[in-house]
């Protein structure tokens, strides 16, 4: 009866289970695909594709789905209904897994990628309302953080970091383009946007092919070439206007003399410094225009003067491309040319930069083995601003209650007689700064296939750089109110000499640039993929530069250095040349795009170095697991299409921080004072510029690196996720030696810092008949550690560059618990602490500066003293460091039927500062301007727990209360709208009957909003300052037309 009873139950088993055959295969090339997963939904039934896409899967009949997926094809179900045989052909669909993503020397698909390599697309270069394509990379990819101290066009001072600071020498990314490094990054910056396919950044070991340059990354540039079939034209215009984005708080002449009247509420012995009385104050609170008399300018006229709005206005600026490309079978062609107008926000006179681009790139293919191709690149860039009136001093020292001119229509100084200080006048009429750069680039390179599987290549470029600085003071003559010549003049001060006079500034530079190299790709029995890569290069860099000056014009509508004084001529020059030998290879391995290795290897020799020391090895390797197309992990593809595990390890080099033949011993000619006390004169002298070293290497950089790629749901839903390690060991430092030596010594690889840190990057997207949408989310973090530097253990109040045991631009402050409530609160602070001079931080009870109800309450450290120098480190406390951290960018987009948006935010959560310079706090000092965000946050006894502590006119007292104090750090995290675009594509319908291909309509914004935490009123890309920032960041709004022919 049991045996029944089994045999019963295998019998319904055996019915409700079958087995099922077929083949998987490619729709458009109908090849067979391998490691394609076949599964019965709902059920634990699944299995793999082989070599040949054959499978078979035992299925139970009750579940009626079958789902075929594999990485970079549209899935596929199937309703089953008693077949035995299921053949099925899978769509290739759009997954960057499939993308070819340039790397050192060659390129590969993201699917088997062992480094952390990220790639930019071509759509984040176009239809932008910027034309620094430096700019163009903010937030796009985490790990690159890109930085700007100015929204000036031509000055913008960008720069690049990638995962961190390596060294305390500095060192940038390489920039390579069309494999040959740039010149500078100017260079870089001033490329024709519309020119870039797409952009690679190396973050990891697969940099380290680049050798004794790679320690701070890689960025990788490739150019758009000809395209198939007809002639292809494309126009791209646009016209845009800026407006003042987020200006430092200007107060008006009201809240000025606010601040003053309070600031006197709080003092004994009230200061009114020259404004003489209480009365003169309280006229300019009420806001009365006049003559006021004053004690050390005389009578002077006051009246509300916004200087900043009076000289930052809309501005308008254009830029239009056109390129014209095809390609035949038997040549391939792209020209393009790009003319660009950029204004900036300055509207008392021109600052911007006019650019002219030209750019040929050409492929011929001399026969099936010979492929001979050409790069010509040209930009010729002129950029034009005012030689004075945009310092330091604008909104420092820019009074807000001086109009620029007085009644009779003459420039106005400030103060009257004795003031120096007018921008307006100064940037209108005070000298011009005019530099004019022609950069050229010419690539030559040939392609000789060997046999099937080897090829060689040859490369040659030369670039060359030619600018010319011409600059020029003009004396601007200014007047008080009355029509009197005030005693200085307005540019007085900006010129060393204090006199007018012209200036020229001539630099040339060539690079030379040769490689060649052979490349294998073999692919054995269909599973085991190999790729060669090995060579040599050959670089050379000379530089020659010239600067002459003359002051004192005889004619001021002159401008030019021989209608100056010749008594006063000053000259220089300098010639440089530098030269780097490399060999380089790279081996590529994969068994069935699952297992994945790379190794790379470089060695360079380099000028900079002595004899025995000039060349050196880098190196990396890396590996990769795709384990998804495992067997025994094909149960989960139908949700996790793809995952990928990776791991590098690599030493690569960073020469920053050593000048050439910096082992060479050099002479300085000088004048020295000899002679006995009753007769001495100067005479000239030669004396050792310092002592030098023959053993000085490289400094070498050992990183590792894991991560982890995945795709999720048919690849809609992907994340990156890298973890990484940099261990510098041979950073270049300064030592200490006996001072008998006479000299100074060279530096050493004697120091050693480290950095750690993290990127993710986490996206969706779709796409459907009528419309599509895509979003992304990237983030990175990155923490550097000084362990050994000689002479930096020691660190003082402030922002300290290098403390050993910290971060870089570590933060010491004082640790403070609020402010005295009351007298007694005071003196008992004093019974305390004492009343020793020695204490030069607090002041003595007896001074006039003693410490007061609504001060600043010091928390003394351990040794019971509280001092405003470095030796007294106990006083300090460490509070973080000024370094940028979690970076972030987010993409958003989509289409519908023809319209199309996207738009770009950008920020950072983290990063401590704290104002630095006059209007960093209240009465830092009382002939400059003042910060009016304080108005109305500081102590007083009707307001003991106010933010900030009292007001004083007293800059000492002032001092004690706000600098360096723990409650004067902010944390400067934003979020900040980089791009919008929106655009219109006219339908096929319409475009066709004027025989024209394509038309598009569009919208581009740039930095068009933010949302920030630091509530003083600076932009929070302005850095820490409170004084250099003449120029606000501004918003620009464009409007555009794509056409294509």
């Amino acid at each position: 009866m049991a045996l029944l009873f089994v045999f019963m139950i295998s019998n319904v088993k055996a019915q409700s289970e079958k087995v099922i055959t077929g083949q998987i295969t490619d729709f458009k090339t109908h090849k067979p695909i391998e490691g394609a997963s076949v599964s019965l939904m709902g059920t634990k039934y699944s299995t793999i594709s082989d070599e040949n896409g054959k499978y078979s899967l035992k299925i139970d009949e009750k579940n009626k789905i079958l789902l075929i997926t594999y990485v970079g094809f549209s899935s596929k179900k199937i309703i089953l209904s008693g077949q035995e045989k299921i053949d099925v052909q899978l769509k290739e669909e759009s997954s960057d897994l499939n993308d070819v993503v340039v790397v050192g020397y060659g390129t590969q698909t993201k699917a088997t990628l062992t480094g952390a390599v990220e790639q930019v697309p071509e759509k984040v270069f176009q239809n932008r309302s910027v034309t620094n394509v430096g700019l163009m990379l903010q937030g796009e990819t985490p790990g690159l953080v890109v930085t700007r101290s100015s929204p000036r066009p031509g000055n913008e001072g960008i720069a690049f970091q990638i995962r961190g600071y390596t060294s305390i020498n500095g060192g940038s990314p390489l920039i390579v383009v069309d494999g040959v490094p740039v010149v500078n990054y100017y260079s870089f910056q001033n490329m024709n946007p519309d020119d870039i396919a797409n952009i690679s950044v190396l973050k990891d070991g697969a940099a380290a092919i680049y050798g004794s340059r790679a320690a701070n990354g890689v960025i990788l540039v490739t150019t758009k070439r000809g395209l198939a079939g007809k002639v292809n034209i494309e126009y791209n215009g646009n016209f845009r206007f800026t407006t003042n984005g987020i200006t430092a708080f200007s107060p008006s002449m009201q809240q000025y003399a606010t601040e003053w009247i309070d600031a006197n509420a709080q003092e004994t012995v009230p200061n009114w410094w020259g404004w003489v009385s209480l009365s003169n104050m309280e006229k300019m609170q009420k806001g009365v225009q006049g003559i006021y008399q004053t004690q050390y300018w005389g009578n002077i006229f006051i009246g509300n003067a916004n200087r900043i709005k009076e000289m930052f206005q809309r501005r308008y600026s254009y830029q239009h491309n056109l390129s014209i490309s095809n390609s035949t079978g038997k040549s391939d062609y792209r020209l393009s040319f790009q003319y660009a107008d950029n204004k900036g926000n300055l509207a008392t006179a021109l600052d911007g930069q006019k650019q002219y681009n030209a750019t040929f790139n050409y492929d011929y293919h001399l026969s099936s083995k010979i492929k001979l191709s050409t790069n010509i690149m040209f930009v010729d860039a002129l950029t034009q601003s005012p030689s004075v009136g945009l310092d330091a001093s604008l909104y420092g020292q820019e009074m807000p209650f001086f109009p620029a001119k007085n009644p009779f229509g003459e420039w106005y100084a400030d103060y009257g007689t004795v003031g120096d200080r007018n921008s307006v006048a100064a940037t209108a009429d005070g000298g011009r700064d005019n530099r004019n750069s022609l950069t050229s680039r010419i690539d030559l390179k040939g392609t000789y296939q060997i046999y099937n599987d080897l090829s060689f290549e040859a490369l040659a470029s030369l670039q060359s750089e030619r600018y010319n600085d011409e600059r020029w003071v003009n004396t601007v003559q200014a007047y008080d109110w009355f029509g009197n010549p005030a005693k200085t003049t307005i540019t007085a001060t900006q010129q060393t000499t204090g006199n007018p006079g012209y200036s020229t500034n001539a630099y040339t530079s060539f690079y030379q640039y040769y490689s060649g190299l052979f490349r294998y790709n073999k692919t054995i029995n269909g599973v085991h993929n190999i790729s060669v890569t090995a060579g040599i290069n050959a670089e050379k860099n000379y530089n020659q530069q010239f600067a002459a000056a003359r002051v004192n014009f005889t004619d001021l509508g002159v401008h030019d250095i021989s209608v100056a004084d010749p008594t006063t001529e000053t000259n220089s020059g300098s010639k440089d040349i530098s030269g780097l030998y490399s060999y380089l290879a790279r081996v590529d391995y994969n068994y069935k795009e699952k297992y994945l290795a790379e190794l790379l290897g470089r060695r360079d020799g380099n000028s900079k170095f002595s004899d025995g020391h000039k060349f050196r090895n880098f190196g990396g390797a890396s590996v990769g697991w795709a384990f998804t197309k495992e067997g025994f992990l094909s149960g989960i593809t139908n949700i996790l299409n793809f995952g990928k595990i990776r791991a590098s390890y690599s030493s690569m080099g960073n020469d920053a921080g050593i000048s050439n033949f910096a082992y060479l011993t050099t002479i300085n000619q000088g004048s020295t004072v000899f002679g006995y006390p009753a007769a001495l004169q100067p005479t000239s002298s030669l004396n050792n510029s310092g002592l030098v070293t023959l053993s000085n290497v490289w400094e070498k950089v050992e990183q590792t690196n894991i991560g982890t790629d995945l795709y999720f749901l048919q690849n809609h839903l992907n994340a990156t996720f890298d973890y990484f390690i940099k261990n510098n060991n041979d950073m270049l430092s300064n030592i200490t030696v006996p001072s008998v030596l006479g000299g100074t010594p060279p530096k050493t690889n004697s120091g050693s810092m480290s950095t750690k840190g993290w990127e993710m990057t986490i996206g969706w997207q779709e796409t459907k008949k009528n419309y599509s949408y895509n979003f992304s989310v990237n983030m990175s973090n990155t923490n550097t550690l000084v362990k050994n530097v000689e002479g930096y253990d020691n660190y003082g109040a402030g922002e300290n560059h290098i403390v050993n045991g910290h971060p870089l631009n570590s933060w010491f402050v004082y640790k403070t618990e609020g402010y005295f409530k009351n007298q007694a609160d005071v003196d008992a602070y004093y019974a305390k602490y004492g009343n020793s001079p020695d204490l030069s931080g607090l002041p003595q009870t007896n001074s006039a500066v003693a410490l007061r109800p609504g001060d600043t309450k010091k928390v003394p450290g351990p040794a019971g003293t509280i001092t405003s120098v470095g030796n007294a480190q106990s006083a300090l406390v460490y509070k973080g460091d000024g370094n940028p951290h979690y970076v972030f960018g987010i993409n958003l987009g989509g289409s519908l039927k023809g319209f199309d948006i996207s738009a770009f935010f950008q920020g950072w959560l983290k990063q401590q500062i704290m104002r630095s310079g006059w209007m960093a706090y209240p009465f830092a000092t009382l002939y400059t301007n003042q910060n009016p965000t304080f108005l109305g946050k500081t102590w007083t006894e009707q307001d003991p727990t106010a933010e900030f502590p009292r007001l004083t006119v007293n800059p000492s007292r002032a001092k004690w209360n706000y600098a360096n104090n723990d409650f004067m750090l902010q944390n400067n995290q934003y979020i900040r709208l980089k791009s919008l675009v929106i655009g219109y594509t006219l339908p096929e319908r319409i475009t066709k009957r004027a025989k024209i291909d394509r038309v598009r309509f569009y919208f581009s914004g740039n930095d068009l909003w933010e949302l920030k935490s630091v509530k003083d009123g600076f932009d929070p890309e302005m850095g820490e300052t409170s004084q250099n920032v003449g120029y606000p960041f501004y918003r620009t709004w464009s409007f555009g037309v794509n056409v294509g022919f």
